[in-house]
């Protein structure tokens, strides 16, 4: 494919812009950036934190695949037929397009709101970027790992710089940041899969721009599918605008700082602009990324790794626990809602959200099992006779945070009272979980699929994921999650 370089893609910016007064937008270096970065200029700990987002984004997509809304898109998507090309993950062999794949396996991934998180930037990286460029790998044929690895590794960076640049918490704006900038990243590892040069880039990310969107409405309508299956909606474009580009179309220009770019439109111009450029290349936050080890919200984490750090501490089992007080702030306020029976598994997204169902899950099993997400029993049974031991307490001093310190006090029968406070949840690449821990995660979701892969396949992926940047071609790993 004939290149351009980044004199073609400054002229390609300014075109929009009648007196070319205005500094060159964001996109133009961004996009270079895309192009030209190789395999080998990424550090090895980039290379690493990739393949541990890799594990576990699959593990996360095979653990939805057995959600009814699911089963419902999978079945959708092959009824809509096309090129046999991408594989449906977990679906028994099912091919369609990249983009249909994409919107059935990015579907699956935050079904129990288990998928990483960037915690400054408060987004989802890995379900943006994974889904397309493993779909658009196997369609375009012979991309080995290396360049999945790359792709990803420059999605997770940009999406991530995308969220650091707004400013104010999460909550200060309509839209909701995981879909809305993610579709960003999604863009760029479909294209970067493709091969695209920096016009290319730029145009697909122009054409990605009027696609944006995604509001907290699916936080505030309990029951509604769109919050556990937007990310199969979001980055689904992410596909089509990469396609779109690579076959001549053009896209608006000044895509982010431009007066109708993303900044302006979506965050009323309040955005720090040296967040999306300074360090291109040098500093990634791909490797700033956090692991969840437990489905439910990234708020809960900090609480959560408390909780059962003073359990495991002190050996206190869930008959001798008389009851647990939380710490919380104006945030985690509104994740402390009563719960009645009956919840699961038709909505399972909400129990996911629920601080009172994640303590009292924790504290009745130590950790929160996939299944109580699937068996209606196992979570009325948390309901009923753990949520009751768990109270909280408003605590002013704990606002300001996106994600919250815990703060817990744990009772028991015999009279004693053991605290804690967390700053740093457990997942944290400054609180990392282990390899076991990881290798853990992935087999448990594995197992909770709609069609279970038994343990020697998982232990199979385990071991390509861990080799991944060795493998030619990235069609191994495909049919073992086929």
């Amino acid at each position: 494919m004939s290149g351009a370089g980044l004199h073609d893609i400054r002229e390609a910016a300014a075109a929009g812009d009648a007196e070319g007064a205005r500094e060159p937008d964001s996109s133009v270096a961004i996009a270079e950036h895309l192009a030209r970065t190789r395999f080998e200029d990424l550090p090895a700990s980039v290379v690493e934190a990739v393949k541990a987002s890799v594990l576990d984004t699959l593990g996360c997509v095979l653990a939805g695949t057995a959600c009814e809304d699911v089963v419902a898109i999978r079945k959708l998507v092959a009824k809509w037929g096309g090129q046999p090309a991408s594989t449906v993950i977990g679906s028994g062999g099912v091919r369609v397009p990249a983009a249909s794949a994409v919107l059935a396996n990015g579907a699956a991934i935050h079904q129990f709101d288990y998928d990483d998180t960037h915690d400054r930037a408060v987004m989802h990286p890995s379900s943006a970027s994974l889904m397309p460029a493993l779909a658009v790998a196997e369609e375009t044929g012979g991309v080995s790992g290396k360049a999945v690895i790359t792709a990803v590794a420059l999605s997770n960076d940009l999406s991530s710089r995308i969220g650091l640049a707004t400013r104010g918490r999460m909550w200060d704006h309509p839209w909701f940041r995981a879909p809305l900038i993610g579709l960003f990243g999604a863009t760029a590892a479909a294209a970067r899969i493709m091969g695209a040069t920096p016009a290319q880039h730029l145009n697909a990310l122009g054409l990605a721009l009027p696609q944006a969107g995604g509001t907290w409405a699916s936080l505030h309508h309990k029951g509604s599918s769109v919050r556990s299956m937007r990310d199969g909606l979001a980055y689904r474009n992410g596909v089509l605008a990469a396609e779109l580009a690579l076959s001549g179309l053009r896209g608006d220009g000044e895509v982010f700082d431009g007066p109708y770019g993303f900044y302006r439109a979506y965050f009323r111009g309040d955005y720090e602009r040296s967040e999306l450029t300074e360090g291109l290349g040098t500093r990634y936050e791909t490797e700033r990324i956090s692991l969840k080890p437990w489905p439910c919200i990234r708020h809960l984490h900090t609480t959560l790794t408390a909780v059962l750090g003073l359990t495991a501490e002190h050996g206190l089992s869930f008959e001798e626990i008389a009851g647990v007080l939380l710490g919380v702030g104006q945030v985690n306020r509104d994740r402390c809602r009563p719960l009645a029976a009956g919840g699961s598994p038709a909505n399972h997204i909400d129990l996911a959200g629920n601080m009172l169902f994640a303590v009292a899950a924790a504290i009745r099993h130590g950790a929160i099992p996939l299944s109580l997400y699937h068996h209606a029993g196992l979570a009325d049974d948390v309901i009923a006779n753990a949520m009751p031991k768990v109270r909280w307490r408003y605590d002013a001093t704990l606002n300001g945070h996106t994600f919250e310190p815990g703060v817990v006090e744990i009772a028991t029968k015999a009279g004693g009272r053991y605290t804690a406070r967390c700053e740093v949840a457990l997942g944290h690449p400054d609180n990392p979980m282990t390899p076991e821990q990881r290798v853990g995660k992935f087999l448990d979701c594995a197992a909770a699929a709609g069609k279970p892969l038994p343990r020697e396949r998982a232990l199979r992926v385990v071991d390509a994921v861990t080799r991944l940047e060795r493998a030619s071609d990235i069609d191994d790993l495909m049919r073992l999650l086929a």
